[in-house]
């Protein structure tokens, strides 16, 4: 009897000794295909958010164009670099920078949903300045068009370029920690 008793205990402890093992191969495996998961996630997540980044870095490429007309005004002789340019250098940037406000506005909301919030935040920053510069530039150019002195030009242009070159430096900044952290 003790011996049947022994071999229906040794049974028993087989078959929990398997279910157990079976039990916590069962939860591993699903444990790593949940873990496995998310770092797909995060992988899909840093490739969307770069394309988001680059895009609005591409939105923004317009801006380039009217800083170098404006601000450098290449073969303008120094002393006439302190006086607003014509109504058509003047029109054409004012136009530029209206494209870069739209496509900066578009990929914005893009940036919104793909975060962080303070990426998204320093872009933002990035297409405010942008209007500010475009609304600074419409207030000259109508002075400009009644042939108005508009004194203090060069300085106005100097503190709006600076701005939107800080703004876009920190949103540069913000995407690169987002990009390089590790998952």
């Amino acid at each position: 009897m003790e011996q049947a008793l022994a071999a229906l205990l040794g049974t028993g402890l087989g078959v929990a000794g398997t279910l157990g093992a079976s039990g916590l191969t069962y939860a591993s495996a699903r444990r790593q295909a949940r873990d496995q998961g998310v770092v797909d996630h995060l992988r899909e997540l840093r490739n969307e958010r770069r394309e988001a980044y680059l895009a609005f870095m591409q939105a923004a490429e317009p801006v380039d164009d009217v800083l170098h007309r404006l601000a450098h005004r290449d073969g303008v002789p120094a002393a006439a670099r302190d006086t607003p340019p014509t109504v058509e250098v003047l029109d054409a940037a004012v136009e530029g920078l209206g494209t870069a406000v739209h496509a900066l506005s578009k990929a914005q909301a893009r940036l919104d949903l793909m975060g962080p919030e303070p990426v998204a935040e320093d872009a933002v920053n990035v297409w405010s300045d942008v209007r500010s510069l475009r609304a600074y530039l419409e207030r000259v150019l109508h002075r400009v068009r009644e042939g108005a002195a508009y004194d203090g030009y060069r300085t106005g242009l100097e503190d709006a370029v600076d701005n939107l070159e800080r703004s876009r430096e920190k949103f540069t900044r913000s995407a690169r920690e987002v990009m390089t952290a590790p998952p």
